[in-house]
């Protein structure tokens, strides 16, 4: 019997590795679906945001709307002209950040807006306000950032209990725009119906009304 129990046991422990390796890949397909799935929402939020400015600025001499993707150019390489307003010059080549749109001025020939478009904050806002410190310090000193959320899970706080995301915003002047009513506006944080108006204003754009 206790020769039968040794032979038994290797080829029960190979039944469990081959369960748990199942379940393992199981899961890291799973996950990779979601991922699959948050990046497509995400280029379709974009998508909307874009749509919805070219719609309510319409055409007007004085901006341009660029999606300037992230990406790194390796030197000596050719780089679109309309994207060489994003990028940060290193020896190791370019690197355009976090730049999902791209407000820029024709007759000043410099970008204004940074717009970063993202269904929730989590680590997302973290990488924005990091590629508007590498701008503001090498390229643009004076570039300003729209933060675009649906902020579906109320990652701002409030006046009375703030949270880190919605102090940030405040103390570095970020503008934030959230497409949820219950989120609450306080500091830099306002409607999204509030983005087009900030746009024009800050561009220089005269207004009706």
């Amino acid at each position: 019997m206790q020769g039968t129990e040794e032979f038994q046991y290797p080829q029960i422990l190979i039944l469990q590795i081959s369960i748990y390796m199942k379940k393992i890949l199981k899961d890291t397909r799973k996950f990779s679906e979601l991922q699959a799935l948050r990046v497509n929402n995400g280029y379709k939020f974009e998508r909307e945001i874009f749509e919805y400015l070219k719609k309510e600025i319409g055409d007007n001499p004085n901006i341009d709307l660029l999606q300037p993707r992230t990406q790194v150019y390796p030197p000596g390489s050719e780089r679109a002209y309309e994207f060489s307003c994003m990028q940060i010059m290193t020896p190791l080549g370019d690197v355009i950040g976090d730049t999902d749109i791209v407000v820029y001025h024709n007759k000043r020939k410099k970008p204004l807006i940074l717009i970063s478009c993202k269904i929730s904050l989590r680590e997302r806002m973290s990488q924005s306000l990091f590629h508007l410190f590498l701008y503001q310090t090498f390229k643009h000193k004076d570039l300003k950032l729209f933060f675009v959320t649906k902020d579906p899970d109320l990652e701002f706080g409030t006046k009375e209990r703030p949270r880190k995301w919605g102090v940030l915003a405040a103390y570095l002047g970020v503008y934030c725009y959230s497409q949820n009513p219950k989120t609450e506006c306080w500091g830099t944080i306002y409607p999204f119906e509030n983005m087009i108006k900030d746009l024009k204003r800050i561009a220089g754009i005269k207004q009706k009304g």
